[in-house]
């Protein structure tokens, strides 16, 4: 098993001059979805096949914001029939069809209070400054600023503003502090379908084989997580590992694997684990690089090195690395004989952008550039 029995073949290599900087990345057997960091607040959606731009997504609210408050961060998944999107900005979830219509938006969100802030935007300057007077009446100075503000921005409080997500099938979970929601399609509307109490901030949600994987920090500042049964609705385990607080996370049931660190927990590499027996399978690639990005399709595992935003113009290479997840989760296989495939990209041809891979039954697709995707079928030899 620990020969190399898969190969990468690079079949295709699309060009987008207009691409933005790509943060985050989904993809299935049709589609590519990224969304882009910086003001724009899209998600842009291409053909597969053919590297074609289909459409572009407007994931949040914040035209009417100055730029310097306006800068956003859009995560993106794809479901069976939906693709989902989130603002990190103003916590803007957004689902919307193949075709790029809109179908819901901040369902999570208070309506009422969205609809307040509409009619107070859409008054004129006289009205509305008389209405905030009145408003604003008794508060304390500070109050009185931080109201005006958010009126100015348009600030909606938000009792579940999401902190974790995933999508399976077409069953969205966000979850908060204080519990998560699920978001689905009943009778052809798209609304709440069930919100779960819980006394903790969810700061993870992960599909976990049949079931979801519910994280949260514990007392020592470590990472536990407890399985959520869709089918009984209900909480039906404690898992037993107790896991540093890392960057980001992917289930391959009964194993996570798991990227990045905080305080003083080593940040590099993967760590994988068995979170039934609690125990650590191995921890590759110790020491060398930090990842920032992790993706698996259930048969390999991708990872892309972690670059700070602020870099000085100095060339960096960039490490991608590909597993087999069968080998990663074999004990008996010395990490030196372990399949893997590496590339690496100059920061001087990012133009600002992250690395990121996807995989879907197939293909790895690969960001690494101003305007580049790079398709690679994935082979056994």
């Amino acid at each position: 098993m620990g020969s190399n029995s898969w190969m990468l073949q690079n079949v295709a290599e699309f060009v987008d001059e207009e691409k933005g900087r790509v943060i985050s990345m989904a993809c299935d057997e049709e589609l590519i979805v990224v969304g882009e960091s910086g003001w724009n607040g899209e998600a842009w959606v291409y053909d597969i096949k053919t590297g074609e731009l289909k459409f572009k997504l407007q994931c949040n609210n914040l035209g009417d914001t100055p730029a310097p408050f306006s800068h956003d961060n859009i995560m993106v998944w794809l479901g069976k029939s939906i693709i989902v999107t989130v603002g990190t900005n103003d916590n803007t979830l957004s689902v919307w069809d193949r075709s790029g219509t809109m179908l819901a938006q901040d369902l999570h969100k208070d309506k009422e209070k969205i609809a307040d802030m509409k009619r107070i935007k859409a008054m004129g300057d006289r009205e509305r400054e008389a209405y905030l007077k009145e408003k604003t009446a008794g508060m304390s100075e500070e109050e009185q600023h931080n109201y005006c503000m958010a009126v100015a921005f348009g600030v909606v409080a938000n009792k579940k503003k999401l902190i974790s997500m995933t999508v399976q099938d077409d069953l969205i979970y966000g979850g908060f502090d204080g519990g998560f929601f699920l978001i689905g399609n009943t009778d052809g509307e798209w609304k709440i379908i069930k919100e779960v109490k819980l006394d903790y901030e969810v700061v993870e949600i992960e599909v976990a084989g049949k079931w979801i994987a519910i994280g949260k920090v514990n007392e020592e500042g470590n990472k536990i997580f407890s399985l959520w049964d869709p089918e009984k609705e209900e909480m039906v385990e404690d898992l037993k590992v107790n896991l540093k607080r890392f960057r980001s996370c992917k289930f391959i049931y009964p194993h996570i694997f798991i990227i990045g660190g905080r305080r003083d927990a080593d940040n590099t590499g993967v760590e994988i684990w068995n979170v039934e027996k609690g125990e650590m399978i191995r921890h590759i690639l110790k020491g060398e690089k930090e990842y920032e990005f992790i993706n698996t399709n259930g048969k390999f595992l991708a990872v892309c090195e972690h670059i700070d935003s602020w870099t000085s113009g100095e060339e960096k290479i960039l490490k991608l690395a590909v597993y087999n997840v069968d080998q990663l989760i074999d004990k008996d296989i010395p990490e030196e004989s372990l399949w893997s495939q590496c590339y690496e990209y100059s920061t001087l041809n990012l133009g600002g952008e992250h690395i990121r891979a996807v995989l879907n039954d197939k293909y790895l697709i690969v960001n690494h550039g101003r305007s580049k995707f790079s398709i690679k079928e994935i082979t056994q030899e």
